[in-house]
């Protein structure tokens, strides 16, 4: 029996909610932030060796720990990036109406609710955690004051220089999260570059987000991070920072003599990603869009990732 028109026109909008549902949620810098912290829970989880010895090892309460680690972590970024599309809904209707807001995709009222369920998921996710993690509980006031760096980025930091600082914070959580969740049992020296990677990562991540709107924000007098460096010195910062991330990589390589074949993997295909950023913006003549932050995202969870697979797998 063939749809009729209502039928058709009610699918449609079912399916343009579910679409818009995840635009909202900015889901390729969520997935990019989700996928990491997986391959840092990863690392904590098993210590090095291969990945094999991991699930030949892994107890169901390990298993359920892991999944609801991730779902916290999922839906808490979700929630970050539906309630800053919320907050400057009016602002992106004037001036960047391709926002989910904006162009229709979803409601003002559908985004609040939509940013509510996600909140009541990652904290029902944390205290799930809390179950079954090392220190107990005590990660859902973790998790709750981890998000409050986000929510101090998109309701007062966000349009003034200091918005870099909420990243800052928030990135180098991410392994601090994972080690509370489950435990230091496999806890090695090395694992503490954890730290200054996701400290660097704040700075490309952040500023190649900002750069997109730089002339709106310019013209509507929001000074953050990016307009308070400029658009050339902020571009270098940001390309320094993708530099100094395959550095380190190179130097953590070296020193701990380790996996040969990954490296081989990791850095031609996070430089080549790089390349193809370089070369959409000289196409663009030299101005960082939505696509080409994207690009940047994509080359900096490759290389953070590539990171962790590298010392979890460990020395050859």
């Amino acid at each position: 029996m063939a749809e009729t028109e209502s039928q058709q026109k009610d699918r449609f909008k079912f399916v343009k909610g579910f679409v818009g549902s995840f635009r909202l949620m900015h889901i390729l810098p969520v997935m990019t932030v989700t996928t990491i912290g997986t391959f840092i829970a990863i690392l904590i989880l098993k210590g090095t060796g291969t990945f094999a010895e991991l699930f030949q090892n892994i107890t169901t309460s390990e298993i359920l720990l892991l999944v609801f680690f991730i779902l916290t972590l999922f839906f808490q970024q979700g929630f970050l990036g539906i309630q800053n599309d919320y907050i400057d809904r009016e602002i992106d209707a004037q001036y960047n109406k391709s926002k989910t807001i904006p162009d229709g995709w979803v409601s003002p009222g559908f985004a609040f609710w939509w940013g509510i369920v996600c909140y009541l998921l990652f904290t029902g996710f944390s205290a799930a955690v809390g179950n079954w993690a090392d220190k107990g509980f005590w990660i859902i006031p973790f998790v709750q004051g981890a998000t409050l760096t986000g929510i101090f980025y998109n309701l007062y930091a966000k349009h003034r220089p200091i918005s870099i600082v909420p990243y800052m914070l928030g990135f180098p959580l991410i392994p601090v999260f994972a080690w509370v969740t489950f435990g230091f049992d496999n806890f090695e020296l090395w694992h503490l570059w954890m730290l200054p990677v996701m400290f660097i990562v704040s700075f490309p991540a952040h500023i190649a987000n900002e750069l997109p709107d730089f002339e709106h924000d310019v013209k509507h007098e929001k000074k953050n991070f990016a307009v308070f460096l400029g658009y050339k010195l902020a571009t270098i910062i940001y390309w320094l920072g993708i530099i100094l991330l395959e550095v380190i990589l190179l130097v953590v390589f070296l020193v701990y003599n380790l996996n040969p074949i990954a490296f081989a993997i990791v850095v031609p295909l996070s430089i080549l990603i790089a390349l193809s950023a370089v070369f959409f913006l000289w196409k663009n003549e030299w101005k960082t869009n939505a696509f080409i932050f994207n690009i940047v995202t994509s080359c900096i969870g490759i290389i953070v990732i590539g990171f962790y697979v590298l010392v979890g797998l460990g020395t050859v």
